[in-house]
């Protein structure tokens, strides 16, 4: 009936089972300490210890210091070293100024004159005058003995033959109640934990744990939670591989029950050196080395999350090295980074990481410095018992609490002692002296509570506790009419139908952001089972009650009320199925060329409303009823899922069902259900053609353009009617199935349909595209012939055209032809003597033009007689066709002799031969006149040589 508050920068609820204040002197550092007697911490310069690390101190219940000690030497509270029980003085204990934790002081559980130090040694001892690691030991002290005190036994040895192996750590905490309290080490993977009781330390019977966690290093801090629940150690190593480690704790065995949560990133968070918790035990702090930042950050673990791992949160970082993290009486944790004169402190520990205020300079050490350790503290010295709510059994530890107006509580401390003395105060003012205290808003009402118990117990201590308590209404329900539902399932005159709960949310309170609601059958008092508010039948025929609660999320106080159900028998209602087309899918696609179907469409239920109001003679309307359309009758029964505007939204498919719910007005009161069909048509899709269609027209193009090609787009269906489009534009006229095109463009066609049920005719489109082409026109033919180099005789041709065109030499067949690099234009090369032509070809399918025959002649520049088939003479190659009518050659030696002539065109030329005699190599001259068929008449001179070989 109430929601925790989780309060900032304050504790509340917390009844300590110590008094506290035996943590409340501190000495550390170099010659530094704190005195919290005060409440706020004042700073110490009368101590005598020097410690680069571990170091420990303890006061009475009173707060006044007994004694504190590096490890080594013990000083009692008159600042001067304690004596052994044999004379001897007490400077050389077994810990070590440079371990971690090197001393913890544990108090007996029953005997207020005996405590013990418990002393870690190190195996880094540089120049120091101390031996090997001595591993885990503890003295037995009676401070009623000697002026301050005096060591009357030890050391006892608690290694178990792991001496060299043991690690820096030590940490205590009390058991399940203040007879016992539980000290605990761990040695690699091992944690030994051993039982203090009235008769002492039990150090032969030691409680050993497995961790899955082995120690990479002995440095580094352990920690206990105040509660009990939690060990936490940091395991620091210079190469930053160590490891924070969170493990669960059983403070009733002393066993460390879980193999251990790894919360730290190795190298990328840093080391981690020192660990603690929060006095309520529901967060975790660790202080880390970052080496490569050279720097001392601060992460918060949230204990209470289920992923304790994934909310590491660093809260603060700043220049320094390693050092402790120690809560204090205060409630604040404590930081020191060596070599300051102050220490910092986390002032809000029980906050979420985003409201953490980390103070560096959060006390003057007037003078003195601070160094790597702080003194640790039996756990218990912080932890909260805590107060009940007898009426849930439900802990009220560190929150705000809120009550509800109207209801009664009776709260109490968890400690039940009859011989103990209880006194409650509200907002300073005594009001009880009882352990049970009854409050309401009447009685006591909101304000802040504290508790005082003077225990009388074996335990002998004074406890102290607050808790805020604030009073807030519960939600108003309205009351609402009987909510009746259709029984229209497949028997109808039962009396039991399926309601819809929830739609009863916002008839039942205003505001529904800020409360919960849930729904009870009314024999359920303790509210143990929630019916199903989206699907329940009501468990009584025809007419049924239920319970409704309602709970504000805030406060979580809660309001109930009676809501009555009832089952009209109404049956299923038919009405004319309906018919729609298809969607186009490509309706919203400027790129598409044609329609796809979706195979689905729209209906508009308005019209459907409107029949059905028509058709009943005036007893509906839609000012006095609710029309309401579902998919499945399931939906129309509980009113989800509803069909509404817009109803493009609501797509249907060949064949779908629809329900429709007819309520009165504003009402949760059904008086009847139907259901009808949609059918689906097909939209008309003509054919078209994704490919271009080729126009073969003239050229030159005539006009009009007197060639057309077929565009065939007929849908199947004599009676759908055609729109045809070019370019966009309706062509006027054209409604039937083929429209002959006669010019190139982009046609677009629509076919039409009518239905005799659809009151609109629809529509589906296609496309073709028609592309026009044509033979090549030759413009002009190049031709160069008679070159030194016959690779250099060429031929250019020219044309004219829309087609896409390739050429070839001499032939027609389609492998001869090929593609150039320009379109209207072609370079043959390499031409053979002789008549050619070229022939140029549409590849659009527009046919082939082939050109006038091409001459092309040579004239030997040399030629050899020697009978191998090789130029064995001389002549103009290329003349010996019908192209020449008449061919005069004539031949001359150097001195201008005439020595052969040249007339008959199919000549096989000269043979080197002059009357019988075979002339010598030797260059010789020609002059030649060729007259063509055209009459055209070529004449040229030159000179070849005769090589004899």
């Amino acid at each position: 009936m109430r929601k925790q508050l989780f309060l900032t920068l304050f504790i509340i609820a917390s009844v300590s089972l110590y008094s506290q204040k035996e943590a409340n002197v501190w000495y550390f550092g170099s010659n530094a300490g704190l005195d919290f007697n005060s409440g706020n911490p004042v700073a110490l310069n009368d101590g005598l210890l020097r410690t680069d690390e571990g170091c420990s101190s303890i006061s009475d219940e009173n707060g006044n210091l007994l004694f504190y000690s590096d490890g080594i030497n013990v000083w009692t509270k008159n600042h001067e070293l304690m004596r052994y029980s044999a004379g001897g003085v007490a400077n050389n204990l077994e810990g070590n100024p440079s371990s971690s934790q090197s001393g913890l002081i544990v108090p007996n559980p029953e005997d207020k004159n005996i405590y013990y130090i418990f002393t870690v040694g190190t195996d880094f001892i540089g120049s120091l005058p101390y031996p090997n690691n001595p591993g885990f030991r503890f003295y037995t002290i009676d401070i009623s003995r000697g002026d301050g005190g005096e060591i009357i036994s030890g050391p006892v040895n608690l290694s178990d033959g792991r001496e060299r192996q043991w690690s820096e750590k030590v940490t205590a905490v009390q058991g399940k109640d203040c007879k016992e309290i539980w000290i605990l080490s761990i040695v690699q993977n091992t944690f030994y934990a051993y039982k203090i009781n009235k008769d002492g330390v039990d150090s032969t019977t030691p409680v050993t744990s497995p961790s899955s966690y082995f120690l990479r290093d002995k440095r580094g801090y352990l920690k206990v939670s105040p509660d009990g629940t939690k060990v936490a150690l940091a395991d620091f190593t210079n190469d930053g591989s160590g490891r924070l480690v969170l493990y669960d704790f059983d403070n009733a065995t002393g066993s460390v029950t879980s193999n251990g949560l790894l919360l730290t990133d190795g190298p990328l968070d840093g080391s981690p050196y020192g660990v603690e918790f929060s006095q309520q035990s529901t967060k975790l702090y660790a202080s880390l080395y970052h080496e490569n930042s050279d720097s001392f950050r601060v992460f918060q673990y949230d204990l209470l999350d289920s992923n304790i791992a994934q909310t590491k949160t660093q809260v603060h970082q700043e220049q320094g090295y390693r050092g402790a993290l120690q809560l204090a009486p205060n409630g604040k944790i404590y930081a020191s980074i060596p070599d300051r004169s102050y220490l910092g402190a986390i002032e809000n520990p029980e906050d979420n990481p985003t409201d953490i205020i980390f103070t560096s300079n959060a006390v003057s050490l007037n003078g003195a410095r601070s160094s790597q350790g702080l003194p640790p503290f039996i756990q218990s010295f912080f932890a909260p018992v805590k107060l009940i709510d007898l009426n849930t059994n439900e802990v009220l530890n560190n929150t705000n609490q809120i009550f509800c107006i109207g209801d009664n509580y009776d709260v109490a401390p968890e400690t039940n002692n009859p011989s103990d003395i209880y006194t409650w105060f509200k907002d300073g003012k005594e009001i009880a002296n009882t352990r049970i205290l009854t409050i309401n808003n009447t009685s006591f009402g909101s304000g802040l509570y504290e508790i005082q118990i003077e225990s009388n117990s074996y335990c002998k201590k004074t406890y102290t506790g607050k808790v805020q308590i604030t009073f807030e209404p519960k939600p108003t329900i309205h009351k609402i009419q009987p909510y009746i539902q259709c029984d229209f399932d497949s028997n109808p005159i039962d009396g039991f139908a399926t309601f819809n709960l929830d739609i009863l949310a916002s008839t039942l309170v205003n505001d529904l952001a800020d409360v919960t609601i849930d729904f009870f059958e009314t024999s359920d008092t303790s509210f143990s089972s929630p019916i199903d508010k989206n699907n329940y039948i009501n468990s009584v025929a025809t007419n049924h009650s239920i319970l409704v609660k309602v709970t504000n999320n805030n406060t979580q106080c809660y309001q109930t009320d009676i809501i009555n159900l009832q089952v009209n028998p109404t049956g299923l209602t038919s009405y004319s199925d309906e018919y729609i087309h298809e969607l186009d899918q490509n309706a919203a696609n400027p790129d598409a060329t044609f329609s796809i179907g979706t195979n689905d469409g729209f209906f508009d239920f308005s019209l459907k409303t409107q029949q059905i109001i028509n058709n009943s003679g005036g007893s509906l309307s839609e000012m006095t009823h609710d029309f309401q359309y579902y998919r499945t009758a399931a939906d129309a029964a509980l009113q989800t899922n509803q069909i509404v505007t817009p109803y493009e939204d609501d797509l249907f498919s060949n064949g779908s069902d629809v329900y429709i719910r007819i309520s009165n007005k504003g009402a949760t009161s059904c008086e009847s259900v139907g259901n009808f069909k949609i059918f689906v048509e097909k939209i008309p899709i003509p054919q078209g053609n994704p490919n271009e269609i080729i126009l073969c027209v003239d050229n030159p193009r005539l006009s009009p353009q007197p060639h057309t090609t077929p565009l065939d787009a007929d849908t199947g269906v004599v009676t759908d009617t055609y729109k045809w489009y070019l370019d966009g534009k309706l062509i006027s006229g054209e409604t039937s199935a083929i429209y002959n095109a006669n010019a190139s463009g982009e046609y677009k066609v629509e076919a039409y349909r009518n239905h005799p049920e659809i009151p609109t005719s629809y529509m589906g489109y296609n496309t073709f595209f028609v592309k026009e082409s044509n033979q090549a026109l030759i413009v002009s033919i190049k031709s160069v012939d008679d070159q030194d180099n016959p690779d250099n005789n060429k031929i250019e041709i020219t044309i004219d055209g829309i087609g896409d065109y390739e050429y070839a030499l001499n032939s027609t067949n389609l492998s001869d032809f090929v593609k150039g690099n320009e379109n209207l234009s072609y370079t043959f090369t390499n031409i053979p003597p002789g008549l050619n032509a070229i022939s140029i070809r549409d590849r659009n399918g527009c046919g082939i033009t082939t050109s006038n025959q091409i001459s092309t002649i040579y004239f030997q520049r040399h030629f050899t007689p020697n009978g191998d088939g090789h130029f064995d003479t001389w002549n103009v190659l290329g003349v010996n066709n019908d192209y020449y009518e008449v061919v005069n050659v004539q031949i001359f030696n150097r001195f201008g002799k005439l020595i052969n002539e040249i007339t008959d065109k199919n000549s096989q030329g000269w043979d080197g031969v002059y009357n019988g005699s075979t002339l010598p190599s030797n260059d010789y001259w020609y002059r030649a006149e060729l007259i063509d068929r055209y009459g055209k008449t070529r004449k040229k001179t030159g000179h070849f040589s005769l090589l004899r070989k």
